[in-house]
């Protein structure tokens, strides 16, 4: 594992001042980046002239000595004058080495030190085999440059910057400002002001930031800044915009803790800093019975609900862009925006954004998962050609998602679903668990988690999971309430599940063909039939074959549940 640092301008700070130069680059080296090397477990090779090479054993010690430099240069430059500031460019790649003495060479030292010379004064870039060694094992926010041309590299090489540097290190140069294909939202959460008239209870307030900070970072659709960054705004009255500018963010997250005898109140708002619009806030007032259970309890829903109110700011951004310029990731966001309609339409026009996604950014894993969700979505709306193929490529595209994003608990949510609907309920339960594992946040996970354990058996546990998710996320979306009526339904509560899938709006067949078996199970008979008209009438080539598709691991279930439907008049 390289590094590859070097001063930005050193001809022309020699140029000025010789002597002050050399003498501010020795305290540098010697005080801020040698010690750093040694504490992350490095060796320093080559430190003649204005840089330095040095090898590591893993890509995490490496990226987090990066970062501990730049930040401790920095803070040394805040007290140095204009003229004696030095600033060090630095690089990452992942390569072969072969030392020789005190000389470290190969090819991996050729790409590292390239790599440098894109990065901007004060920051840090890095290879595309880096960030996958470093990707959820660290707090840092990435921007992905997508591929860049390397001087003497024959291919060009995707690269990733560290995005939440210390404010003031310098900004992108303009080639590397230009849109790229995948530019996901990204979003600081502000250190939460202590409000309890106790400088002591400051933990309190830094613990509800920090955990909020790592909550947020499982979600992969989201940059967070880490909490390195947003500290230096701790107890400083802020400009919303002015942070947002500074961090490069989108989105901001402030509130304030106040505890006093019994009881502790936490206000949290979400604020879109390109209008400086509030999205979202939310007092709570809890009881103080145990401490870090409640500050568990409160994190876990703020992030939640902070996750779901991007998603719709972004969707919304999305929707009013022209047509003619998307990126990958515009794409991606208006492919989500259409497959919520269940039709036909919508569902090819899912299908063509995510194949567009996957086309301008053949790395995008949580294109490759969507791709496949709306592939069998079609095999289940009944607009596939053919469903086991279908459900094959579905699975496929699932596979490739995981192999993308290894630490990516949607990708292993995607695999989980494409295994249960390819009868595959082993992989499917592994894969949700380490979903799971990854994120225990996302009320969208509960909510999926519960229909797989449904449809294995594991009826109880489906039913708990889904009341986790609709807690965990108050402002869900109506498709939860799909999922608890189907529980509801295999738990014989046929009143409750009705009551559950008559909140659900959009209606596609494949719910109606559940409030079919309901009304049969409620001896209903008259609106049973009326429901299966509705069904024919909306897609007269309804079959029942695609109703077989259900992923019920005891046949008898699913068997039962065709009865049900042809109960009421549909056929084969």
């Amino acid at each position: 594992m390289i590094l590859c640092a070097d001063v930005e301008g050193y001809s022309r700070h020699m140029h000025e001042d010789e002597d002050g130069t050399l003498a501010v680059l020795k305290g540098h080296l010697e005080e801020a980046v040698g010690p750093g090397v040694a504490r992350h477990g490095g060796r320093v090779f080559n430190t003649s002239g204005d840089g330095l090479l040095a090898e590591f054993k893993s890509a995490v010690d490496a990226l987090n000595c990066a970062v501990e430099m730049q930040t401790e240069i920095a803070r040394r430059n805040a007290a140095t004058a204009g003229t004696r500031q030095l600033h060090f460019r630095v690089g990452l790649h992942l390569g072969e080495v072969v030392i020789d003495g005190d000389n470290l060479l190969g090819a991996g030292v050729i790409v590292a030190a390239r790599l440098q010379a894109i990065a901007e004064a004060g920051g840090i870039c890095l290879s595309d085999d880096v960030y996958r060694q470093v990707q959820g094992k660290v707090s840092f926010s990435f921007q992905d440059l997508g591929d860049q041309p390397l001087k003497n590299i024959a291919d060009p090489t995707h690269v990733y910057r560290i995005s939440d540097m210390p404010p003031g290190n310098g900004a992108l140069s303009p080639r590397l400002l230009q849109p790229r294909p995948t530019e996901r939202p990204s979003l600081a959460v502000l250190p939460f002001d202590n409000l309890s008239g106790d400088a002591d209870q400051g933990y309190f307030s830094d613990g509800i930031t920090n955990d909020l900070i790592t909550d947020l970072s499982r979600f992969p659709d989201i940059g967070v800044i880490a909490s390195h960054s947003v500290f230096t705004y701790k107890n400083r009255v802020v400009d919303i915009e002015v942070v947002a500018r500074e961090l490069g963010v989108r989105y901001v997250v402030e509130g304030s803790v106040q505890r006093s005898v019994g009881t502790v109140r936490i206000n949290a708002q979400l604020i879109d800093a390109r209008d400086n619009r509030h999205l979202w806030s939310e007092r709570y007032i809890r009881d103080l019975a145990d401490l870090f259970v409640l500050q568990d309890e409160i994190v876990r829903g703020i992030a939640a609900v902070v996750v779901a109110r991007v998603e719709i700011s972004e969707l919304e951004y999305a929707l009013r862009k022209p047509t003619d310029n998307l990126a990958a990731y515009d794409h991606y966001l208006r492919g989500k925006a259409v497959w919520i309609e269940w039709t036909p339409e919508s569902n090819q026009q899912a299908q063509e954004h995510f194949r567009s996604a996957i086309r301008l950014d053949p790395k995008f894993a949580s294109a490759y998962s969507a791709l496949s969700y709306v592939l069998i979505q079609s095999a289940l709306g009944g607009w596939a050609e053919a469903d086991g193929e279908t459900l094959q490529q579905a699975y496929k595209l699932a596979e490739r998602a995981v192999a993308l994003g290894r630490l990516d608990f949607e990708a292993y949510a995607q695999l989980g679903m494409a295994s249960l609907y390819c009868r595959d309920f082993n992989r499917c339960l592994a894969s949700y668990d380490k979903a799971f594992e990854l994120n225990p946040n996302s009320a969208d996970l509960l909510a999926e988690m519960a229909d797989a354990l449904v449809h294995v058996g594991r009826t109880a546990e489906g039913v708990e999971k889904i009341a986790q998710a609709k807690r965990l996320n108050p402002i869900c979306p109506d498709w939860y309430d799909w999922v608890l009526g189907i529980a509801a339904f295999h738990d014989g509560r046929y009143d409750d599940a009705l009551a559950a899938l008559q909140n659900v709006h959009d209606r596609s067949n494949f719910l109606r063909s559940d409030l079919v078996a309901i009304y049969v199970r409620l001896g209903r008979m008259e609106e049973a039939k009326s429901v299966a008209a509705e069904m024919l009438k909306r897609q007269p080539d309804y079959r029942l074959a695609t109703e077989r598709l259900r992923p019920f691991k005891d046949l008898k279930v699913l068997q039962r549940f065709i009865a049900d439907l042809q109960e009421a008049g549909l056929k084969e």
